[in-house]
């Protein structure tokens, strides 16, 4: 029917007398609008089904049909259709038909609203008195239903309460219509509308920005979520939100510094969380690859630790894999729970385990020793210290070979050091120590300190009395001396015996109270367990290392702050005697029963007259000094480790000269027939059978006991004037490209210098 037929038809209506209900059904808002217009004058009213609501309700129903059928004035009913069409299609009929079916004292018309699909009843008499325009219908709205406590999505008009539900859908163009009510979708589940509940922070946020969808829910908290939500009002959509505050939310892994401060926030630490679900996060493996593992934030931490457990050490970027990892766990603190669980975990990888662990804890620098103690000796050293380089750069270190400029010291402690951290000691070493213990050698190839402390400066110097440090740690100290630009002059020399301390402490003469720092950590943790380190009673492992590491760490630290301040102008490090761990681990008491009880753990004992001098004991005045491995008995096992013996590492002690340089000195090399023409340019060499490489260097500053490393190889320079120095290097025959390393004497100088070695009549095209 037209709209000028639908007029005629409502005054006819209403020009008779008739006790029962019209229905006219619109389709536009525009129609029901003119309609209204046209007849709802004078006493003619409109009567919303609003009206019959209570605060965020629904139509009272019977309220509602009681007015209709009682009200003595003509009227037209608007917004009810549109109610009922949240209840379904089955309420929809059976209240048209209710309504149909009423006798009313005045003339009623019911605006019904796009119901024309639903006004078709099987009683003819009914379908008479219902009017249905014919037009096209305007579009159906998305409804939205939002909790009143959330703040609305931005640029959108919300309509408080339910009981404007009506009006709203018969009234507005919008093609989504937003109601603050408690009502929810799960209350309509047979509605003619599509709703969509906004009662959680999330659901406003999936409208305010569709990437929300492709998070999980559960990946954020009510609470979390509206925090993001109150972002939104100030920074629209999660690319603003993540951008103000995280810098660029294409670049996330600029802020991964700053995860360290976002402990304290946990609110904006889930945001970065949701930035990483979101975009991602390039240049680190370890927090894209967590990220990507995680449902919540709370899984987060328990995937940067096991997420390398994914990764094969053969793989071509585990080591890249391996340091984003760490970088990032020391970041956000080492979780102790998940570094726990972790811990257990990665035992399953048997004699791969190694390369998953880290330094960055106690506990794993703990885990790498019970590694060690069970497969160390099974790797090839190389590869092992290979490994350790990455895995515990600070053991890698103690580890590396010094050089004491003599063959023997320098096969016998790199071989010590290998032996304590891999808790064994191997056969072929005892019979060196054995060897040693009868010809000591140490008496020709080593000073005794007291010859070398005479000439130790005293004015602005502080001497470091450092108990027990025997010289297994000076590569050590000249890596962390390395670290901290300090300068290093290093003489080996050896204590007196028994190597016990009252028996050593000739050097401490001649300095004031208030120079010498006495420094016993060492000697404690060695003898008498602190720190809980037992052999007997707690652990077996060498873990103790890891302390006495720390201590000498944290010392040379002190000492770089002394010169700095110029508080001192040199720090003397300087030691009583050494100790051995490998006679803790030997274990054997000596045969021989002497009159006198074994003293210092057996290690040395009180000669007697009735007493014939051990095999392997060395004459120190009133006492015997064990020089293999045995104890002599009457003693108490020691803690740790032993000293008082005339073993190499018990005997051995170093005296360190400490200055600070600010590397300031200019380094070149060149061959030998070169000038400091083409210093601009890769210095290249030519060696042949007759041929044997060698350089020069130049250097700005005079330097003493110069020599340069390739390879991990030393060669000794010598001076030959003018600041040049050359170096001879006949065992490097192979073509090819090299790293130069140039040191005086502990120092390193200059580094990665290149070198190109050619074979004489060798063609450029052979090198590439």
């Amino acid at each position: 029917m037209n709209y000028k037929d639908c007029i005629k038809k409502i005054d006819g209506f209403l020009s008779k007398d008739n006790p029962q209900p019209l229905i006219v059904d619109v389709q536009s808002r525009n129609s029901m609008s003119k309609l209204l217009t046209n007849f709802c004058v004078g006493t003619t009213k409109t009567v919303p089904a609003s009206d019959f609501c209570g605060s965020d309700g629904f139509p009272q129903l019977e309220e509602l049909f009681h007015s209709l059928q009682t009200r003595t004035d003509d009227c037209f009913v608007t917004g009810l259709t549109s109610f009922l069409k949240l209840q379904g299609e089955r309420e929809l009929s059976s209240k048209l038909r209710e309504i149909l079916g009423m006798t009313t004292s005045a003339h009623v018309i019911l605006i019904s609203f796009q119901c024309r699909r639903y006004l078709t009843f099987h009683d003819p008499r009914l379908n008479r008195r219902i009017v249905a325009l014919d037009e096209d219908m305007e579009n159906v709205p998305e409804i939205y239903f939002c909790s009143p406590s959330l703040p609305a999505p931005n640029e959108v008009h919300v309509i408080r309460g339910i009981e404007l539900f009506g009006s709203a859908v018969e009234s507005s163009s919008d093609p989504a219509i937003y109601i603050a009510t408690n009502k929810t979708k799960a209350l309509y589940p047979y509605a003619l509308y599509n709703i969509t509940d906004l009662q959680k922070a999330y659901d406003v946020l999936a409208i305010e920005d569709p990437k929300t969808k492709e998070l999980d829910e559960k990946s954020g908290t009510e609470k979390q979520w509206q925090y993001a939500l109150t972002l939104f009002g100030d920074n629209p959509g999660w690319d603003n939100t993540i951008d103000a505050e995280f810098g660029d939310h294409s670049r996330l892994e600029i802020y991964i510094p700053g995860i360290a401060q976002l402990k304290s926030n946990r609110d904006k630490l889930w945001l970065y969380y949701i930035g990483l679900k979101l975009y991602g996060v390039k240049n680190n493996w370890c927090l894209n690859d967590a990220a990507e593992r995680s449902s919540s934030i709370k899984e987060m931490a328990s995937n940067i630790y096991r997420g390398i457990l994914s990764k094969n050490p053969e793989d071509n970027d585990f080591w890249d894999c391996y340091k984003s990892r760490k970088q990032l766990l020391m970041l956000i603190g080492n979780p102790p729970a998940e570094l726990a669980a972790f811990c257990k975990l990665v035992i399953g990888k048997e004699n791969n385990e190694i390369y998953y662990l880290t330094d960055n804890s106690q506990q794993e620098k703990e885990e790498i020793f019970a590694f060690l103690d069970k497969y160390g000796a099974e790797f090839d050293k190389t590869i092992l210290f290979k490994i350790l380089q990455e895995v515990y750069p600070d053991l890698y270190a103690y580890l590396e070979p010094y050089d004491f400029k003599n063959a023997l010291l320098n096969s016998y402690f790199g071989d010590y050091k290998y032996q304590k951290v891999i808790n064994k000691l191997l056969p072929e070493f005892y019979e060196v120590v054995l060897d040693q213990a009868k010809k000591r050698e140490y008496n020709s190839v080593l000073d005794p300190r007291s010859s070398l402390v005479e000439k130790l400066p005293r004015d602005k110097a502080l001497l470091y009395f450092i108990d027990a440090m025997g010289v297994e740690y000076l590569s050590y100290i000249r890596e962390e001396c390395k670290r901290l630009n300090l300068k290093l002059n290093i003489k080996v020399c050896r204590c007196e015996l028994p190597s016990i301390t009252s028996q050593n402490k000739e050097f401490l003469s001649g300095w004031n109270e208030d120079q010498i720092v006495s420094v016993k950590d060492i000697d404690d943790i060695k003898h008498h367990g602190k720190y809980n380190f037992d052999y007997y009673k707690n652990s077996k492992l060498p873990i103790h290392l890891i302390k006495e590491l720390e201590v000498i760490h944290d010392v040379l630290g002190k000492i770089k702050t002394k010169l700095l301040n110029d508080e001192i102008e040199e720090a003397i490090m300087i030691s009583d005697h050494g100790a051995s761990r490998l006679v803790v681990l030997h274990d054997t008491e000596n045969v021989w029963e002497m009159t006198e009880k074994g003293e210092h753990s057996g290690r040395c004992c009180k000669k007697s007259e009735v007493d014939m001098q051990p095999k392997y004991a060395a004459d120190a005045g009133e006492y015997w000094a064990l020089a293999n491995y045995d104890r002599f008995k009457g003693s108490r096992k020691a803690n740790v480790e032993v000293h008082g013996g005339a073993a190499l590492e018990e005997i051995c002690v170093p005296i360190i000269r400490i200055t600070y340089s600010n590397n300031n000195v200019e380094v070149f090399i060149m061959p030998i027939d070169s000038t400091m023409d083409d210093i601009d340019k890769t210095p290249e060499i030519v060696v042949s059978y007759r041929k044997k490489a060698a350089i020069k260097i130049f250097m700005t500053e005079e330097q003493s006991d110069v020599s340069v490393r390739i390879n991990k190889k030393k060669y000794t320079a010598t001076f030959i004037g003018n600041g040049y120095y050359r170096a001879d290097m006949p065992d490097i025959k192979k073509a090819g490209s090299y790293m130069v390393d140039v040191y005086s004497g502990d120092n390193p100088i200059a580094e990665q210098l290149p070198l190109i070695v050619k074979r004489e009549g060798q063609k450029i095209n052979d090198l590439l």
